[in-house]
């Protein structure tokens, strides 16, 4: 038995007589896939109401976690019915709130509405179904399945806003490649966790993301680091340098010493790892107190801050889990 969460997107829009696109509701999703209960036998839960993902947030994804965590037991897999734009997001998001998860739990959309003749609407549903029903260990974790491919939820970027493959995971295999027959390439594991679902229930929202460019000031930095944020993602360049300009290492360096601000870096480039230790310029945001991101996304490591933030953990404990692979979100070796 599979649950379907319904939360909106273009997957399940209609058009209006006026042009505009609205949600018609799962009703309306599920009148379009009849041969759905060939694959599965499923039920449905609408998140109200149903909207854009760009309205959807941690206290959405805080109440899909407890969702899913209420009917764990009587369901073998999930399927989150999600708009494109923030699908990231929360698929990070419930990857590190349902914490021992054995089951799938995954998330798909369309760039073309299920009410349109020609769409990718149909095909993504059906397949995300398939997959959650399969039984296979390979997929039992929170995943992002599109096009053709599973993805692992925590490792997936949207690389375009209109082709049918807009999802990838950079230095993550696919969880699932789909043609005519379903493969399971091998994958890194996601570290062993309790044996039973633990849902946790906190995140702190205090965190925001700042990207390095080429004549960023330290008077400017500080300006947008000047705000109750307990965390920041720096998007530094490369495999973690920034700009050699006076103070500019200090502005965070003196953040992270009065305010006890959890800094971690990633970098700005889609592909390949921070390492802060192999430039001089790395090295000190290494001896200021940044911590190594290594290969997370920006939107994986902005929703581990809340995660962590939100956990009742000393600031050692968080930057040590900051920079250790909890749930696949970053490469193992990486973090060596």
């Amino acid at each position: 038995m599979i649950h379907l969460i319904y939360t909106g997107g273009t997957l399940g829009m209609v058009r209006r007589p006026d042009g505009a696109l609205e949600p018609a509701g799962i009703g309306g999703v599920l009148a379009h896939v009849p041969e759905l209960g060939q694959v599965a036998r499923c039920d449905h839960f609408t998140l109200e109401p149903p909207r854009d993902s760009a309205d959807l947030g941690p206290a959405d994804w805080l109440a899909l976690a407890r969702h899913i965590g209420d009917r764990y037991d009587r369901y073998d897999g999930f399927v989150i019915l999600h708009g494109t734009d923030t699908m990231v997001y929360t698929a990070a998001a419930l990857s590190f709130l349902l914490e021992g998860l054995r089951k799938p739990v995954i998330l798909t959309g369309a760039q073309v509405p299920i009410g349109q003749v020609r769409n990718d609407a149909r095909t993504n549903l059906i397949t995300a179904v398939e997959l959650a029903a399969a039984g296979q260990p390979q997929a039992a974790e929170v995943g992002i399945y599109f096009h053709d491919r599973l993805l692992r939820g925590n490792r997936a970027v949207k690389t375009s806003i209109s082709a049918f493959d807009a999802f990838t995971s950079p230095d993550c295999p696919f969880l699932a490649q789909v043609g005519a027959a379903i493969t399971y390439p091998t994958v890194p594991r996601v570290p062993a966790g309790p044996d039973h679902l633990v849902v946790h229930r906190r995140l702190d929202t205090g965190v925001a993301l700042v990207k390095l460019f080429p004549g960023i000031t330290p008077e400017l930095l500080a300006s947008l680091i000047d705000a109750p944020i307990r965390g920041l993602v720096l998007e530094a360049f490369g495999s973690g340098t920034i700009p050699a300009t006076h103070g500019l290492v200090e502005v965070l360096a003196d953040a992270i010493a009065a305010r006890d601000l959890l800094v971690v870096a990633i970098s700005q480039q889609m592909q390949g790892s921070v390492r802060l230790e192999s430039y001089a310029a790395g090295r000190r945001l290494l001896e200021a107190g940044v911590v190594s991101g290594y290969d997370m996304q920006p939107h994986t490591a902005l929703v581990k801050l809340m995660y962590l933030l939100g956990q009742d953990l000393d600031q050692t404990e968080r930057r040590r889990l900051l920079a250790t692979d909890l749930r696949g979100e970053m490469t193992a070796v990486a973090a060596g």
